[in-house]
């Protein structure tokens, strides 16, 4: 029987706003409104009765003030929202029973995890639900329309051999659209009106001028013309440099070019040039069928990348990673994400403060006694701090721990050799047993974590024709085949073991992950192009420093304003890359690319964050137009060292923190 405690109440809202404006304004920072007020102090007296002013009054409120604030409902608390939030939180029967409990950080975070929460009493959102890793197999293929300037939905690649010619066609004409695209959004390139060029000369401020892009075609006849050129960087049959747009090609003049700094510059690019053209001079002037003369640039540029949210904006929002439309149904036809859901991922998303990713350095290899000697300390590690962790505030929940090939020091093939006749396969495959075998001496990591695979150029299969070769793997390239992890898929829970294609991607919530293996620094700084202004102009400065008992490399070193060489390249590389908005800028010598799945090489519109595993560079952190790019590096970057590299990204705040183990 219920005690007279239980029996309701009439309160006015006088007697209310004390206690809500301790708890909500000052201690929230969120502002109650008159209607609001009125329908908390008319449930508090309903609910609460005679001792609406004991604690669990107290802890009603805040209740209501964390599920308004999760549910990014905004500053104001207003009637109508209010009632929604007390019926949500009502279904929860114990809420108000019970004395008042303190709430830990890790108690709010488990209910998140464990719980779905109702959005606006439309939707219910559960964060696993917007967690998966997707291969290129996976990855919906969405193809960009020219005409009518958006993304269409591809239907699923197919082995016919027409469509893989056309795919093979649409390669570079797809980048190239894109592009053009993105420009045409650009406030410096935007085509102006009579009114605007009027305002611009009475102002003569040339730092407002816009720049115009002109049409390749549209040189021809205009000898000693001033233009700005768009396209396909590349070489003729001559060896001479051309760009090609969708209209012709033209040759270029490098002799005086000046590039922007801060970008890597190789055929295979789209680039903006400046220049003359000139009807003479040209190696191509005898065949009718090209443009002849020569465009004579004199600043090289790469097209601005835009921010991830301006694009999927522009695009309608865009479910790209294929995740959304199979968990809610408030999506609108053509896989469109609105904005309340994204509203309350977001929020979501910033809630789970604790969760996080680990990334190993690349080249895991399992055939090597030291590598194995680390992995044990790594986990090790990891099961203690789990353990210690448990059922604390501070406790990091490690979702994934993504493991990078290659998995073996030397590329797979048939046999191992004519003499023992042992199979490679069969050595590969014991790598991984005694991986499995390493892993069950943790159980709270298997327990707890996904274990992500992703093949290197040594992995199967594609390593029995590449040897390893980089320039010989094709991209995307494929997981490991099951046959060698079935010890692993044995141990761990069913859904723990990823495997992992390269490249791929992880979504987690709100959030698009680019994860890529490729050594793409050695690959850029091999095929950079040095323009013969940029060696005339060290060699200027080395000569005038040298009268001075100096050189360039001293200079450097002696001031601290300098950038070191690895911040610069890493920011070269990384804006290079996001420019071009693919992971492989190149033309096709480069690497083999299968044309069907060249929307999984897309990076456009940018990704919430890109993680490399270039195992010949440092390790690095690059912030780009919102977009945040790490390279994990090597495993172990030094064969004379006993420490893994590795780094922790945690979603909530998008940050990476680098840590190496001893052992």
């Amino acid at each position: 029987m219920s005690g007279p405690a239980s029996l309701p109440v009439k309160l006015t809202p006088a007697n209310i706003r004390p206690i809500a404006y301790r708890i909500l304004s000052k201690k929230h920072g969120l502002n109650i409104q008159t209607d609001a007020l009125s329908v908390l102090t008319d449930v508090i007296g309903l609910r609460f009765g005679a001792e609406w002013k004991g604690p669990r009054t107290q802890h009603f409120i805040e209740e209501i003030a964390k599920a308004w604030k999760l549910q990014d409902r905004g500053i104001f608390i207003d009637g109508p929202n209010l009632e929604q939030v007390v019926n949500e939180l009502s279904k929860d029967k114990s809420l108000g029973k019970e004395g008042p409990q303190k709430a830990s950080r890790s108690d709010t975070l488990m209910d998140i995890d464990s719980e779905s929460h109702e959005n606006n009493g439309e939707v219910l959102i559960k964060w696993t639900d917007y967690f998966a890793f997707i291969t290129a197999d996976k990855q919906p293929n969405f193809v960009f329309d020219r005409v009518r300037k958006q993304f269409n939905s591809k239907p699923a690649v197919g082995s016919k051999l027409n469509s893989t010619l056309q795919a093979s066609i649409d390669y570079f004409n797809s980048r190239y659209h894109l592009i053009v695209d993105r420009l045409s959004r650009h406030e410096n390139f935007q085509k102006q009106s009579f009114s605007s060029l009027a305002a611009v000369n009475s102002t003569l401020n040339r730092d407002e001028l816009k720049y115009e892009i002109t049409l390749i075609k549209n040189v021809l006849g205009r000898d000693g013309g001033k233009f700005i050129l768009f396209g396909l960087l590349s070489t003729n049959i001559n060896g001479n440099y051309i760009l090609e747009d969708a209209t012709d090609h033209i040759e270029l003049d490098f002799m005086h070019t000046l590039p922007t700094e801060g970008s890597f510059y190789t055929t295979g690019m789209f680039l903006i040039v400046e220049g003359i053209y000139s009807a003479s001079g040209g190696s191509m002037n005898n065949d009718a069928n090209v443009i002849s003369g020569r465009f004579h640039v004199s600043n090289i540029s790469h097209p601005p990348a835009e921010r991830r949210d301006v694009g999927l904006k522009t695009y309608g929002y865009l479910d790209f990673m294929g995740i959304h439309g199979q968990v809610s149904s408030t999506l609108s036809g053509g896989g469109k994400l609105d904005k309340p859901l994204r509203k309350k991922l977001s929020a979501l998303e910033k809630a789970l403060g604790n969760h996080k990713l680990i990334y190993l350095g690349a080249n895991c290899f399992l055939d090597d006694r030291k590598i194995m000697t680390g992995l044990k300390k790594f986990f090790g590690q990891l099961e203690n701090s789990l353990i210690e962790q448990q059922g604390t505030e501070d406790q990091d929940s490690p979702l994934a721990i993504v493991m990078t090939g290659s998995f073996c020091s030397t590329p797979l093939t048939a046999v191992n050799g004519s003499n023992t006749q042992v199979s490679n396969s069969e050595n590969y495959k014991s790598n991984f047993d005694e991986l499995a075998a390493l892993l069950t001496n943790f159980p709270v990591v298997i327990k707890t974590c996904k274990l992500v695979l992703m093949p290197g150029p040594n992995d199967p299969w594609q390593s029995s024709y590449s040897l390893g070769r980089e320039s010989l793997t094709n991209l995307p390239q494929k997981p490991i085949p099951k046959v060698f992890l079935t010890r692993l898929e044995r141990l761990l829970p069913k859904g723990n073991l990823i495997y992992g294609g390269n490249p791929m991607r992880i979504n987690y919530i709100s959030q698009e992950i680019v994860l890529y293996r490729d050594d793409l620094m050695n690959k850029l700084k091999r095929n950079d192009i040095l323009f013969q202004e940029q060696l005339d102009a060290m060699a200027e400065a080395d000569k005038e420093n040298q009268e001075e008992g100096l050189n360039v490399k001293d200079m450097v070193g002696n001031q601290t304003g300098f950038l070191s060489p690895k911040i610069r390249q890493a920011r070269q590389l990384v804006k290079t890359i996001l420019d071009q908005g693919n992971l492989q800028p190149f033309l096709k010598d480069l690497k083999v690319i299968d044309p069907n799945y060249h929307h999984v090489l897309r990076i456009e519109p940018l990704p919430t964050s890109l993680v490399l595993f270039d195992s010949r560079f440092e390790s690095f952190e690059v912030t780009y137009n919102g977009c945040k790019v790490a390279n994990i590096g090597n495993l172990i970057s030094n064969k004379n060292t006993k420490k893994l590299n590795f780094a922790e990204y945690y979603p909530s705040n998008k940050s990476y923190i680098f840590r190496e183990q001893y052992f």
